[in-house]
């Protein structure tokens, strides 16, 4: 959720903008909801067809013969026609020598090894050199946390040489943690087959035996959870630049192309909407998504034996029972571990983007120059044909495309349909999702479930927000339905966040259908269900939709969240206190200093929120916060920040107060001072009662106070 990404591609567009603002005497108008689909035809011997007319193409969508509109032949013709554009109710001017190629090249730093990025950056300048002509115009950019510009969009060979030569792209690969996690897991999987049966720890085994097994168990837990956490890291800047890059060309008429150089990730289940998403967002644009495997020649690595699936569950469905599929285990789900397991399962999701878009995945080749031909020839052998749907309603259902040419023999190459989303939607929502939130404002106003919500905001880097979100339920609310020796728990968590113009910039939440063993069942009863999900957000104001809904008893809850992410300064600032009943163990960073995993951790531990603020007398009241820019002292050269921490109830003060000190600054992922701090409960009546805590820079004086209310029940 790097919506950074997006303000970049504004900036990248315009120069787009820019280039086709200077003549014009032909005008293009589009009014509204054009599908547009890039077609490739070859005839009998692979050779692509260049000279077909509109009149020898055929679409029908659903059963439905539509009507060609627009019709675009492929760049190696020297006539120009009017290319095809997918923007509603837009007018673009395009003159007669405007360029109708858009190229953006975009190097994934997230996987791409630094010893590859050489021959990455050698076979790219021999594109530019070679390959590039008049008709084109192309871009650089580079995923790395974020989206980063290299340059915008250019006709000018001489612009795109010297970024390539002079711009220095840091790899961000965590290609080699990927190599140790994997050896590690498989070597704790054997070692736990060799002394167990079945997962399950024999008679045999003695107690040091015993306590060996589940040593060697939460050690593979811990592994497969910084393994999904890994994913995470990779994945989801990735699939956000795609999707912004795909956006931000949605307006611009002509063959518009993505070429990704990867050496392919793992998306863990909960990114399942956003692998679709991007797929849906690029085919909205007509954006065909190349890639090619920057490692190149893999020596010994034998090609993925999976079939790669054409929607997020195919292929796995039948492998086990529902519970098993979504039930988590050590942090990692079943269809995360299909996912893994296997030889070059990485390749899995690059296979299905660029094929699901219209374009190619390349591999096996050193010569990263000689594929980019390779793409080039199927960019220039290109119809795009456009049609406005006889079926207007855009609800969001997939609909089966199919084109046929009137000549013999011909092969046709195109995407096999498109899902039907509105144009003004920027993230698409499926059906049942615009279905679950089509009962918001009656869940809003009778919630049926006691749903305890809380945003955080934490800075992180580059001027972003880390913004956790936490909902958290009673288990009494929830129906658990018995199935065996387990409890079975069925729940829809639908999250939309949108701008203040209502302009939806992201999705979250998911669909969790959980069986439970007693002791995960007593686990929740001891800490309640709970949920969690981050966003990074630039400053700005914010509305999110939250509905959450208890599929076995049909009880609804919704909530409308409105908060706004400040502009961070160097004036002395503290975050709003996050109060907590449970911890545990925080896990180590992915690389030696490495920023930590996550914003709830300190030194080795890691709070969960508590969003409902209910606390028992036996509980500990765990608080946590970050304090930034603090002054530091002359004398110790180090900040001194006082924490006075009073429990009132009635107004009156419950205990004595508490004071504490921080003076240690955590670098990463900004300078910050965290209190991370506890206060006993035991011997306080049930109640009502607020944590009234001041935080006071010591050097300057200066102060900021703020209430946390909390209830202690019986």
């Amino acid at each position: 959720m790097k919506y950074v990404a997006i303000l970049l591609l504004a900036i990248l567009i315009c120069s787009v903008a820019t280039a086709q603002q200077q003549t014009s005497d032909e005008v293009v108008r589009v009014k509204a909801n054009l599908v547009n689909i890039d077609v490739i035809v070859k005839d009998k011997k692979g050779k692509y067809i260049p000279d077909l007319k509109a009149e020898d193409f055929t679409i029908v969508e659903n059963g439905v013969a539509q009507k060609i509109e627009f019709f675009d032949a492929p760049l190696s013709r020297t006539e120009t026609k009017s290319p095809a554009a997918a923007a509603p109710e837009t007018t673009t001017s395009t003159p007669p020598a405007a360029a109708r190629n858009y190229v953006a090249l975009v190097l994934d730093s997230q996987t791409t090894d630094i010893t590859n990025l050489k021959q990455v950056r050698e076979g790219t300048l021999k594109y530019v050199r070679d390959q590039i002509t008049e008709n084109d115009t192309v871009a650089l950019l580079a995923v790395t946390n974020g989206l980063q510009l290299l340059q915008p969009f250019t006709q000018d060979k001489s612009k795109l040489i010297a970024a390539l030569e002079n711009t220095a792209v840091n790899s961000t690969s965590k290609g080699f943690e990927q190599k140790d996690l994997a050896e590690n897991i498989s070597s704790h999987q054997a070692q736990l087959a060799a002394a167990t049966s079945g997962g399950v720890i024999t008679s045999t085994a003695g107690g040091s035996d015993a306590a060996r097994i589940m040593i060697m168990q939460v050690m593979l837990a811990q592994f497969v959870k910084l393994r999904t956490a890994l994913g995470l890291q990779q994945s989801r800047p990735i699939l956000a630049a795609l999707a912004a890059i795909a956006e931000g060309l949605r307006t611009i008429p002509g063959k518009k192309t993505v070429v990704l150089f990867s050496q392919g990730f793992v998306t863990p289940a909960v990114l399942d909407w956003q692998v679709q998403s991007t797929i849906d967002i690029a085919n909205r644009a007509n954006v065909a998504i190349y890639i090619i495997d920057s490692a190149g020649l893999r020596a010994g690595a034998p090609a993925s034996g999976s079939l790669v699936p054409s929607t997020p569950l195919a292929g796995i469905s039948g492998i086990v029972n529902q519970e098993q599929r979504i039930r988590a285990v050590g942090g990692e789900t079943v269809f995360d571990n299909v996912r893994q397991e296997g030889q070059s399962r990485e390749y899995d999701i690059l296979y299905r983007i660029s094929g699901d878009t219209g374009g190619r995945f390349l591999k096996g080749n050193n010569d990263i120059g000689q594929g980019l031909e390779r793409i080039n020839e199927e960019i220039h052998a290109r119809y795009t044909l456009a049609y406005r749907s006889t079926n207007q309603n855009f609800d969001g259902t997939f609909r089966k495309v199919k084109i046929e040419v009137k000549r013999p023999d011909a092969q046709i190459v195109s995407r096999s349909g498109y899902y039907a989303i509105p144009p003004e939607e920027i993230v698409p929502l499926s059906p049942a999702d615009k279905k679950l939130l089509s009962g918001f404002a009656a869940a809003q106003a009778n919630p049926e479930l006691p749903v305890f919500v809380s945003l955080s905001q934490f800075r992180a880097r580059e001027g972003l927000f880390t913004v956790p979100l936490a909902i958290e339920l009673p288990p009494a609310a929830v129906k658990f339905e018995r199935k065996g020796d387990k409890r079975a728990m069925q729940l829809d968590v639908l999250g939309v966040l949108k701008t203040t113009t209502d302009k939806i910039l992201s999705r979250l939440g998911g669909t969790f259908d959980v069986n439970l063993t007693d002791a995960d069942y007593q686990s929740i009863v001891n800490n309640n269900i709970f949920y969690r999900q981050d966003m990074v957000l630039a400053p700005g104001e914010y509305t999110l939709d939250l509905i959450v809904r208890d599929r076995q008893s049909g009880k609804t809850s919704a909530k409308r969240e409105q908060f706004v992410v400040p502009e961070p300064d160097a004036e002395f600032a503290v975050t709003p206190v996050v109060l907590s009943r449970f911890v545990e163990q925080a896990r180590l960073p992915l690389l030696a200093g490495d920023e930590p995993a996550d914003v709830f951790t300190h030194e080795r531990s890691q709070i969960r929120p508590s969003p409902g603020r209910q606390f028992q007398a036996t509980d500990n009241l765990i608080m946590f916060l970050s304090v930034y820019n603090a002054a530091n002292s002359p004398d110790t050269n180090k900040p001194l920040v006082r924490i006075t921490v009073r429990l009132l109830k009635d107004g009156q003060p419950a205990t004595k107060f508490f004071d504490f000190v921080l003076s240690e600054v955590q670098n990463q992922p900004v300078p910050h001072l965290t209190l991370a701090e506890y206060i006993r409960l035991a011997g306080l009546a049930p109640g009502n009662y607020v944590a009234a805590i001041e935080v006071k820079d010591m050097v300057t004086r200066k102060s900021m106070k703020q209430d946390a209310p909390f209830t202690i029940v019986p």
